[in-house]
């Protein structure tokens, strides 16, 4: 079995990280279940490469797969005015060309992040697998027509998004989380360590902060300030350098873009993980944070802002909810998710690995009557 990987995605890119994380993550669960995997993405970036030894060291992954990248002559990128339409028509300009040229392979099965390679190659009735994680008004309307279909599948990372798209077909149609890498995230002894209370992720979300200086401050100013530390990992790479010049010292480090197994070494050894977000729809709605299982995965507690997709989370008496824009709140949270630090974790986090979220994802792309592979004459 053959599976084509398709992403308008930039690779390699700190700029869409979490997204390529996501992506070579399916690739390296298809190749540990044998699947043969084509990489399809646009060169659009300037340090594009299509060195699969690069991509490999890059995304932390060890298994082979190939490469099938395409030119990218298109204006996103290129074009320094109205970056958001000269993103969008580039977007769709490519997916129109690549889903064209691909159509006329045989025995086709794709699997993609992208809303257009998804609609035009359901026109087409070929066989096509879209993972959705956020929704807007047009995405919408093209899930809508793409799911004509009967070859058309797409997996909702939380149920909220299957609500807002109103799917009615049940067979082509599953809700999956997100999940962690067990084999990079796991448990350590923290009995001995120094308190340490962690941020990862994006620090912003479309060039709005994500509420980290709020955090910094309201942390500066509590009483744990003095014998804790507050790690912050992630980028862009600017805005995580102007944190670091602000506020590094003993008790709050900085670190940017880091490897997951850099991460993964200070999250063994960590208490308590953040999630924050600014008020959006899709901080409300439409999310399942990787960080959140990374968090799960290393044996720590959650402080989050209080939202209907965090609370859908597994665990939940694992997580203490909080409004960003109260300090009063964010530290009753943080207090109360380090007098609960000690306690018993959840035995059987196994189940929300990526290993065992992939799984369910082949089950699906392989299941009848109307999954993708055909039906028995």
């Amino acid at each position: 079995m053959k599976i084509t990987y398709v992403t308008y995605q930039g690779i390699p890119s700190y700029n869409t990280y979490a997204y390529g994380i996501c992506t070579f993550s399916t690739i390296k669960y298809l190749r540990k279940n044998n699947i043969d995997v084509d990489l399809i993405f646009p060169l659009r970036e300037k340090n594009a490469t299509t060195d699969v030894n690069e991509l490999k060291r890059f995304y932390e992954i060890d298994e082979d797969f190939v490469i099938k990248a395409t030119k990218h002559f298109l204006p996103f990128g290129r074009v320094k005015f109205l970056e958001k339409y000269m993103y969008i028509s580039s977007h769709i300009l490519w997916s129109f060309y690549v889903s064209n040229k691909i159509a006329r392979e045989k025995d086709l099965i794709v699997f993609t992040l992208s809303d257009w390679v998804f609609y035009f190659l359901s026109r087409k009735g070929k066989n096509v697998v879209y993972e959705c994680h956020d929704l807007t008004n047009l995405r919408k309307k093209l899930v809508k027509k793409a799911m004509k279909s009967k070859n058309s599948k797409i997996i909702c990372i939380n149920k909220f998004i299957k609500e807002d798209l109103k799917l009615e077909s049940e067979n082509n149609v599953t809700v999956l989380e997100n999940g962690y890498e067990q084999d990079i995230f796991s448990k350590s002894n923290k009995k001995d360590e120094k308190m340490k209370i962690i941020f990862s992720g994006n620090l912003q979300r479309f060039g709005k902060s994500r509420g980290v200086e709020e955090i910094i401050d309201y942390f500066i100013n509590s009483k744990f300030y003095l014998n804790a530390e507050l790690h912050i990992f992630g980028g862009p790479p600017e805005y995580s350098q102007n944190l670091k010049q602000k506020h590094e010292n003993q008790n709050i480090h900085v670190h940017g873009h880091t490897t997951r197994k850099e991460l993964s070494r200070v999250l063994s050894s960590a208490h308590v993980g953040i999630m924050c977000n600014i008020e959006s729809t899709h901080a409300e709605r439409h999310t399942s944070p990787v960080k959140y299982y990374e968090y799960l995965g290393s044996g720590m507690v959650v402080v989050a802002t209080n939202s209907k997709a965090h609370k859908l989370l597994p665990y939940q008496d694992q997580i203490y909810y909080f409004d960003l824009d109260s300090k009063s709140s964010f530290l009753n949270a943080l207090e109360n998710a380090l007098d609960h630090k000690e306690e018993e974790k959840p035995s059987n986090v196994d189940s929300l690995s990526l290993e065992h979220r992939m799984n369910n994802v082949i089950n699906f792309i392989n299941a009848r009557p109307e999954g993708l592979e055909p039906s028995t004459p």
